[in-house]
């Protein structure tokens, strides 16, 4: 079975756009093709996470054939909220590894700067419970604010670390020439930016914005390696795992021994994690689930700068949502281009030596989790 490369990779800068979501999507993928070395006649594979139902050109993976003309034996569009991206790179990973295709190109496109508040409200309230949940108009930002107060309580964690992993976040994200922000903050100015769901404010909250992306995936050995996938979602749905604590993410432990297994590799061979955590305590979390630390410490662990790009366990160089931006069709693609980057040494912030690189997608309350696992390719 050969082993998946990423030999391509296309973005633009995060921010808001005018021009259509097909423009940006033909963008980065002529740029990934082109970074490849590539022509657009070798595509033989396309791979998307659907876009979201306010953009206008439906059957869009279908339209970008013809438009581009390429002639493909798979073509997808896979739509499970977050981990859509995540979930169409692997299954990108799987087709090249099974010989059904030589060159897959993985892209996303989100514009959230075309839709009303009114209507994404309308919209986030469909992906709760129909009968019972969205009669009651919860909000993302309020199923987070839970598991939020509940970590806290559980572990008596305090407030100022966990605003000390946006302060990480955005100090890296101001080095990231494809992120919203060109300054950073401070404790004090996350917690007092303005409550959104309590306890969660404003600057906890990841910024919308337009964005795309491409990954082009082949067997050639010349990019990173693709050394390992996994994926898990457990008996939930937005509202807390059954029998485990909202402080817990169980799809994040699962996956990640799934992916690094596959690898071949353990957490402890892990130069770089780059994980889709939209709100503070998130990070966290996923750094307890992982063992990197003890359970309630990952905050803390953070404001001691041990997850910082020069600390022991470099977790968002690149800002991740919270510092670089959140398009989440577009976010786990970004994810994934920046642990490349970092295997490259090419990343805007480089973490020394790094040789593996473990990245995340997710969605709702983490109540499904990807994992991605890249490595030094062997040339």
């Amino acid at each position: 079975m050969p082993e998946a490369h990423v030999t391509g990779i296309g973005t633009l800068p995060l921010g808001t756009y005018d021009r259509p979501e097909r423009e940006l999507a033909t963008e980065v993928l002529r740029e990934a093709v082109a970074d490849a070395g590539a022509t657009l006649a070798d595509v033989d594979g396309l791979y998307m996470p659907k876009p979201r139902p306010w953009t206008k050109q439906k059957f869009f993976s279908t339209s970008l054939i013809g438009y581009l003309g390429l002639d493909v034996a798979q073509n997808s569009e896979t739509y499970t909220g977050g981990t859509s991206a995540g979930k169409a790179f692997q299954s990108a990973v799987a087709d090249v590894r099974a010989g059904r295709v030589e060159t897959a190109v993985v892209l996303g496109v989100e514009r959230d700067s075309v839709i009303e508040t009114d209507d994404y409200f309308e919209y986030i309230l469909h992906i709760f419970d129909r009968e019972f949940g969205a009669p009651a108009g919860p909000s993302v930002p309020g199923v987070y604010a839970q598991s939020l107060q509940r970590y806290c309580h559980e572990y008596d964690v305090s407030r100022e670390d966990v605003a000390s992993v946006v302060v990480k976040n955005r100090e890296n994200g101001v080095g990231n020439p494809e992120g919203l922000f060109d300054s950073g903050t401070s404790v004090e100015e996350v917690l007092n930016s303005g409550p959104v769901a309590d306890p969660l404010t404003l600057y906890e909250c990841p910024r919308p914005c337009d964005g795309a992306a491409a990954l082009v995936v082949t067997s050639d050995p010349d990019g990173p390696a693709v050394a390992g996938i996994g994926r898990h979602h457990p008996p939930s749905h937005l509202t807390g795992v059954r029998g485990r604590s909202l402080a817990s993410l169980p799809a994040v432990e699962e996956s990640a021994e799934m992916g690094l297994s596959d690898a071949g590799a353990s957490v402890a061979d892990v130069d770089v994690f780059e994980p889709y955590v939209p709100f503070p305590h998130v990070e966290a979390m996923f750094t307890e689930e992982l063992g990197l630390f003890d359970r309630g410490d990952g905050a803390a662990a953070c404001a001691r700068g041990e997850t910082r790009p020069d600390g022991p366990v470099p977790v968002s160089p690149s800002g991740g949502c919270l510092g670089r931006g959140h398009p989440p069709m577009v976010t786990p693609l970004l994810n994934h281009i920046e642990a490349v980057r970092q295997i490259e040494g090419t990343a805007a912030t480089q973490v020394p030596d790094a040789e593996v690189a473990l990245t995340t997608s997710e969605h709702g309350h983490v109540d499904g989790t990807t994992t991605t696992v890249f490595r030094e390719g062997e040339a």
